[in-house]
Order: structure tokens, then sequence, then C-alpha cells
């Protein structure tokens, strides 16, 4: 089996009165659909953006990243990295999430995530450092 970590960004579509309505219903379908595929992953989200690591058989990768590809939820989406793997980072959750918010905000903002900074504006390096701080933080 050949084990690959997509990672993309994207702006936020989600109107606000509807924001957390929405984020449950991704989440929801996220985690049903990624245990079925054996796929892994870290969703953060802030009111402009999302960013995700995606991690599991490329096949399913490929499959799930399609269907966000034509999600209208999603704005401006952005590949930013599709590379082998040997072993997952988020081990365990079906979908791990993590939202700005003043319990957040302080580990978002060591990583330069804030109002000015959005998160879909962030390099690979800078996301994949925040999400494995966030997971530890949620251990």
């Amino acid at each position: 089996m050949s084990l690959v970590r997509l990672v993309y960004a994207s702006r936020s579509r989600l109107v606000e009165a509807d924001r957390r309505v929405e984020l449950a219903r991704i989440l929801e379908t996220a985690r049903l659909r990624n245990a079925e595929r054996h796929i892994t992953g870290f969703l953060m989200a802030t009111p402009g953006g999302f960013a995700q690591v995606l991690e599991g058989e490329a096949g399913s990768i490929a499959e799930t990243y399609g269907r966000i590809m034509v999600d209208p939820r999603h704005g401006d989406l952005r590949l930013l990295a599709q590379d082998a793997i040997a072993h997952p980072q988020f081990t365990g959750w079906a979908m791990a999430f993590a939202e700005h918010s003043e319990t957040t905000q302080f580990i978002f903002g060591l990583y330069g995530v804030s109002p000015e900074a959005e998160i879909f504006e962030q390099p690979l390096d800078v996301l994949l450092d925040l999400a494995g701080e966030l997971a530890n933080a949620r251990a």
C-alpha cells in the first residue's frame, strides 16, 4: 500500500450566519468517509480559510481531494504538497479539527496566523508545524 500526505489550503466561502452548522456538516461527513477509506488528517479553520492535511492510500486521497476541488465551500484552492510517506502523523484521527478561537489563538499566532495573515496564505512548512502543534495540544 502506497501512503501519501496531501496538504491544501483554501479560502472559506462559508457564510458567517451558517458557519457553525456547515463546519459540523463538513466534520461529520469527513470523519465518516475518512474512516471508511482509512484516511487520517487534520483540518484547521479560520474565519477566512481552511488548511488540511490528509494521509492515506494514494487512490483514496486522490478521490477525497477530487471532492474537495468541486466543493463550493472552498475558494482559491491551493495544493501545497502531495508526497509519499512511510507513516501517517495523525494516526487515530479520521479528521482532527482545530479552529482559530480564543482557546487556540495563541498557538495559531505563534505560527503567524492572525486576522491579518490568514491560514490559506501560509506556506507548507508552517501549516505542517501548526497542525502538529495543535494535534499535540489536543492529545
